[in-house]
């Protein structure tokens, strides 16, 4: 697919600030069935709904109506967006308020961290994901503010990954991991197996924000985040083996053994933070 096709358009629409590819494309992790995620950076004051609707209803292969979802439909984190069909390919626009994404990422370097419900985000939205996102974002257009270009320089303005976004990070979800387990574990023991089965994931996904923070790594959301812990230096041993098994044990009702392996698996990652 020619992402020009998509691209030029949609730059010529007023208030869009910045394009760029995102998702498992822009991380060289793609595979044959992978859609195309594309960030569209907006100032809300200036964006030209009329025309971005008509220019996504062009861009689609079946030219349908109604597939802009308007900013805040979809929550207040993903904002907005349409999911298209070009040239047969699948293409999922994504809208981004390019003032609120900088007021973000200041925050996450600040250390100031938040996680919220947000639709298809199981374990939740945590506002790193808009640095992640910003960090890993391949840049496709930009109008002559760079706007995407110096959110790119916020990230690393003294070099590095924030040393204070990695110890909030930790502080926050390790806690999160430790009371997941604890009130999980009592449901396991009572036959509650769906509500423990929720702690635990609550829980490994809280590790695995620990575990991206302590390598200096930016996650983008839940999905693939555990199987991502294996390319990482800093980590538990066989992390994601021994996640599944626990899974495994607790659905076979072998309650006992699924929480020793967890309180391991906790220990270990809590022995990985003290040794900073």
């Amino acid at each position: 697919m020619q992402l020009n096709n998509i691209v030029i358009p949609l730059s010529r629409i007023q208030g869009v600030k910045a394009i760029a590819l995102g998702g498992s494309q822009s991380r060289g992790t793609a595979d044959t069935k992978s859609d195309y995620d594309i960030g569209l950076y907006y100032d809300t004051d200036k964006l030209d709904i009329v025309a971005l609707a008509q220019c996504l209803k062009e861009l689609d292969d079946e030219h349908k109506d109604d597939l802009l979802s308007l900013p805040g439909q979809w929550g207040p984190w993903i904002n907005g967006g349409a999911w298209l069909t070009v040239q047969s390919t699948q293409v999922d626009i994504l809208l981004r308020d390019i003032k609120q994404v900088e007021k973000v990422v200041l925050d996450c370097i600040e250390g100031n961290i938040t996680i919220d419900y947000q639709a298809g985000h199981p374990f939740g939205f945590v506002n790193t994901i808009y640095a992640a996102e910003t960090n890993y974002c391949k840049l496709l257009w930009q109008d002559e503010t760079m706007a995407l270009n110096k959110l790119k320089d916020l990230l690393y303005s003294k070099g590095q990954y924030s040393p204070q976004m990695s110890e909030a990070v930790i502080k926050k979800f390790l806690w999160e991991a430790w009371f997941s387990i604890s009130c999980g574990r009592k449901a396991a023991f009572r036959g509650d197996i769906n509500y423990a089965l929720g702690s635990v994931f609550k829980a490994v996904c809280s590790w695995v924000e620990v575990v991206f923070a302590l390598n200096g790594c930016y996650l983008m959301n839940e999905k693939g985040a555990l199987k991502g812990v294996n390319n990482l230096i800093r980590k538990p041993i066989d992390m994601e083996i021994r996640v599944n098994a626990s899974y495994k044990l607790l659905a076979d009702g072998n309650t006992e053994k699924a929480y020793q392996i967890l309180e391991e698996l906790h220990n270990e990652i809590d022995t990985l933070v003290t040794k900073i």
